[in-house]
């Protein structure tokens, strides 16, 4: 059976991608998976301007990073069941998770056959990184 396959990055804008999936899962009556990624290494480019501009000191860091790992999975968390009732509601079954290792390293690693519809959402920032894949995706950004 064919998968369709939505990768979130941004807890704040995902509604369109949300929306396209959902139309392409009920269409295709297909496996549907949602997976919110969390990237640790833009976690810690944060961490690293914030220390590098005098706001945070090593320890201070390293505690704030910690809590806003936690405070990511707990919000990724939230928006993957609010995920599974919109779609339990619509008859959808969705299997979902939090990735941690980053969106390249996830849809690198993927393998084939992959699923055949990717949807990826994110900030306009991720535009570049997403040309660089080699994978049957449609990147929708978000604002």
């Amino acid at each position: 059976m064919a998968e369709i396959l939505l990768v979130l990055t941004n807890p704040y804008g995902y509604e369109k991608a949300l929306h396209l999936a959902f139309e392409e899962a009920k269409q295709a009556d297909s496996l549907f998976r949602v997976t919110f990624i969390i990237d640790p290494e833009a976690l810690d480019d944060l961490m690293r301007d914030l220390g590098e501009n005098g706001w945070l000191g090593i320890g201070s860091r390293r505690s704030l990073q910690i809590s806003m790992m936690e405070g990511y999975r707990a919000l990724a968390t939230d928006i993957l069941e609010e995920v599974t009732r919109r779609a339990v509601s619509l008859g959808i079954a969705v299997k979902t998770e939090v990735n941690e290792e980053g969106i390249r390293s996830y849809l690198s690693g993927l393998g084939t056959p992959g699923p055949e519809k990717i949807f990826v959402s994110g900030s306009h920032a991720l535009g570049p990184l997403i040309q660089t894949l080699d994978c049957p995706l449609e990147w929708l950004p978000e604002d």
